[in-house]
């Protein structure tokens, strides 16, 4: 059985955490142009696969924001990113503009996404007697975190720890 954070554990529990992302299930979503239609109203857009050592197994994010969605398409759908991500890391962040009750994010997008050096996660971690599981810093790796305007997923190629 896989974790499913907001079920199994709060959002709360992970915000500014950071993962390192499997797999991306789009759970029947279909893209069409600019129109992305969700299989139900009631579930989310997709899940990511996500592995961290702040967890004791992999668990599935529930994606519930259209944007958040369409960031981790744009790397799934495409091969060369495919191709980067096999040999490189694809980390995940959630980090809403504003907490609602619960850790919710409301109506903007919270997950962030940055390409890494293979290790960079586990890197991350170590620090200093993994301070960073007690006080999560992901703009170490994923830079200035954006809410609004053009976003898309970053690549850091030597992230400052």
């Amino acid at each position: 059985m896989t974790l499913e954070v907001g079920r199994d554990c709060e959002w709360t529990d992970i915000i500014g955490q950071v993962f390192h992302v499997l797999e991306f299930d789009k759970a029947g979503t279909v893209i069409r142009g600019d129109k992305v239609k969700a299989k139900s109203l009631f579930k989310p857009y997709g899940y990511l696969l996500v592995e961290s050592p702040i967890l004791n197994q992999p668990a599935r994010l529930p994606i519930v924001h259209r944007d958040d969605f369409l960031l981790a398409a744009s790397v799934y759908d495409e091969p060369q990113w495919l191709e980067v991500i096999r040999e490189q890391e694809l980390l995940v962040t959630y980090v809403p503009k504003r907490k609602l009750p619960k850790g919710l994010a409301g109506t903007t997008h919270a997950l962030h996404y940055v390409i890494t050096p293979r290790g960079t996660l586990d890197r991350y971690y170590e620090v200093s007697n993994d301070m960073h599981m007690a006080n999560p810093a992901p703009e170490k790796i994923f830079g200035t975190l954006m809410w609004d305007g053009l976003l898309r997923v970053q690549v850091n190629s030597d992230p400052k720890i």
